[in-house]
């Protein structure tokens, strides 16, 4: 697995050598782009109309269990779609968080660093005002 095209062009930008990314730094590029998808909505793509998240106010502060597994779905497929480095893309709605407003994912998924197979797992918190943290 190999960083992100602009992050490579950036690296050589400052003179960087374009070593082999440690699975620290794989990790972390990842991370930021998975942050990217699920904070941009869908639409304000010029080259990708569907990149991003669509509209899903009407599931905040909704315990519809249905429509929050709906968009656990759509998560999902955005992000399978969008980052091509990873691979069995699962993400499930954590219902302990009772937190008001706040709606919590965990965000399984498969990526190969080094030719080795790893498991990765974040957390991935949806607050009141639509904006989406992503933690390991």
């Amino acid at each position: 697995m190999r960083l992100r095209l602009l992050e490579r062009l950036k690296a050589a930008e400052r003179g960087e050598s374009l070593k082999a990314a440690s699975a620290e730094e794989l990790t972390l590029s990842l991370e930021k782009h998975l942050s990217l998808i699920l904070n941009t909505h869908q639409g304000t793509s010029r080259s990708a109309p569907d990149f991003g998240m669509p509209d899903f106010a009407s599931v905040m502060g909704s315990s519809d269990l249905d429509n929050i597994r709906e968009l656990a779905g759509v998560i999902a497929q955005v992000i399978a779609k969008y980052e091509p480095r990873i691979s069995n893309v699962e993400v499930t709605y954590n219902q302990g968080n009772k937190e008001s407003g706040i709606l919590d994912f965990s965000l399984s998924c498969s990526m190969m660093i080094n030719d080795i197979k790893r498991e990765l797992l974040f957390n991935t918190i949806i607050a009141p005002d639509g904006s989406v943290r992503i933690r390991r």
